[in-house]
């Protein structure tokens, strides 16, 4: 199949409630959680990235290419650092099944060296800030997750006749830090309540642009509901927000229980998902998956073609179901840090073709990670 393909990656959005314990005025996500929550044509569960507060490239790289932070050096951009040419990934593969492709950021289009990547990975159009008309609505001083979704019907409207649509959007609305006080449009929504009621002011701007990311899924969904060709939207956070270190505390050590520090971590580096279609696909709810096997996954379960890379992701998650650059999940759900990595034979081939992928293209197949 060859569905329109639009992807979301949601600047800093992500529940904190499965962090730990909170009280807040109302629901700060009331649609997505009925969309988690056993929607018709939706797939949904908890994503676990390699990035905390910021490094939003490093989570677009694990989506767009399937490789992992985990086998590349800790803390490092890799837009920046290794990205130096053409390189097979979704983007690339899906031009060659006949898509239109398409990357919005509706910020700086000089941000992580994106132009240059996108480039490299085969996008044929970019869309940056300067590209939405001087009008389009903003929260705080940033373009709104809604006026960047307007920005993706226009897209749909103009695209050519007869030709599948592929569209990352990365958004900008929800970026830190979160003590906005301009002139920018903003109305606090969402704030918590019992014991913590008053004591994050930044927590509670956090929680009421969650609520305005909310109602901008609504409008996107509700707008491709109604289109007739067959149309998915792979929906993400790219990393949880950077909020005071001691609302964080509070929030895990309600959580710890038998959990090692490291695990506990963990809590931090896990953003809501869900993958829609206005078209049957096997619902589910509660799926527990890394950013690295997302579009693998994303792929296989929307009945689209899938490479030889992408077979080996989804064979390697059946033993290692999770993985990021603090150490992986088994299947048993037991966890490893990322120190006995190379002590995972599982991973032994995985990482090999990652290394061939981004290092070694006088020498990689590239037709293998392509569908």
């Amino acid at each position: 199949k060859t569905p329109n393909l639009i992807v979301i990656m949601n600047e800093s959005f992500s529940d904190l409630g499965s962090v730990g314990a909170l009280e807040t005025n109302e629901d700060p996500m009331p649609y997505v959680h009925k969309l988690m929550q056993g929607q018709e044509n939706t797939i949904s569960g908890q994503l676990t990235v390699s990035t905390f507060g910021g490094g939003t490239a490093n989570t677009e790289l694990e989506f767009l290419t399937g490789d992992s932070m985990a086998f590349l050096p800790y803390n490092c951009s890799a837009y920046q650092v290794f990205i130096k040419s053409e390189m097979p990934n979704l983007t690339s593969g899906l031009d060659s099944l006949g898509y239109q492709t398409a990357a919005i950021h509706p910020y700086l289009s000089t941000s992580w060296n994106r132009t240059n990547v996108y480039r490299f990975f085969g996008f044929e159009a970019q869309y940056y800030q300067d590209d939405f008309a001087a009008d389009a609505s903003r929260v705080r001083d940033y373009i709104s997750d809604s006026a960047s979704y307007k920005k993706i019907f226009e897209l749909y409207e103009n695209k050519r006749e007869n030709t599948p649509l592929f569209v990352f959007n990365v958004t900008m609305q929800n970026h830190g830090g979160y003590d906005w006080d301009g002139d920018g449009y903003f109305d606090k929504r969402i704030y918590l309540t019992g014991e913590e009621q008053d004591k994050y002011p930044t927590v509670d701007q956090y929680l009421s642009l969650v609520r305005y990311s909310d109602d901008a899924v609504q409008e996107l969904i509700s707008y491709f509901s109604k289109v007739d060709e067959p149309t998915a939207i792979v929906f993400f956070g790219d990393h949880q927000p950077n909020l005071p270190e001691d609302f964080y505390n509070t929030l895990l050590e309600s959580q710890r229980g038998d959990l090692s520090d490291a695990e506990l971590r963990q809590k931090k580096m896990v953003t809501p998902f869900f993958i829609w279609a206005n078209y049957d696909i096997p619902s589910q709810n509660g799926v527990e998956i890394s950013a690295n096997y997302l579009s693998a996954f994303t792929l296989n379960v929307l009945g689209c073609s899938t490479s030889g890379f992408d077979e080996m992701r989804l064979a390697t998650r059946e033993s290692v179901p999770r993985i990021n650059n603090y150490g992986y999940y088994l299947a048993d759900g037991s966890w490893h840090d990322g120190e006995t990595l190379s002590e995972c034979g599982e991973l032994t081939g995985y990482r090999e073709a990652q290394y061939a992928q981004i290092f070694d293209a006088k020498k990689r197949k590239t037709e293998w990670y392509l569908p």
